[in-house]
């Protein structure tokens, strides 16, 4: 939580153990390999200057480098809403088609792809039930 080192490791050997009655985790927390201290996720909240950026600019690199190179992309964003827009702005700025899969919110812009008013299950499995009858 104190942020000594830029490192970032697998989470992989952290196994919690969960009192599902009593919401409560029973097990260690995790801790930083380098001091020992708290570990925190490296996920990216309002307002935290702590999150170490490294990992997700060399996966949005890699990102933008596989989609140059597919000839028809087809973007499925499942359950994004408008109260925090990040994903739909992604889904809407990429070269491609976008299926939008939301129950409340299935809206897109014109000649951008399609929405489905429905949760993300039931429209997977109805896209996986049109490209089988193709």
């Amino acid at each position: 939580m104190r942020g000594c080192s830029d490192a970032i490791w697998p989470a992989a050997d952290f196994a919690p153990e969960i009192d599902e009655e009593k919401c409560l985790l029973r097990s260690a927390l995790p801790v930083c390999p380098c001091c020992k201290g708290l570990a925190r996720p490296n996920i990216l909240m309002f307002g935290d200057w702590g999150w170490i950026e490294s990992r997700q600019q060399a996966q949005t690199a890699a990102l933008h480098a596989w989609l140059k190179q597919m000839k028809r992309p087809v973007i499925v964003e499942i359950g994004a809403g408008t109260t925090i827009p990040s994903v739909r702005h992604f889904g809407e700025a990429a070269r491609g088609a976008l299926i939008r899969i939301n129950p409340t919110e299935p809206g897109l812009p014109k000649g951008k792809g399609f929405g489905l008013r429905m949760g993300g299950l039931e429209g997977i499995r109805r896209l996986r039930d049109a490209l089988a009858a193709m």
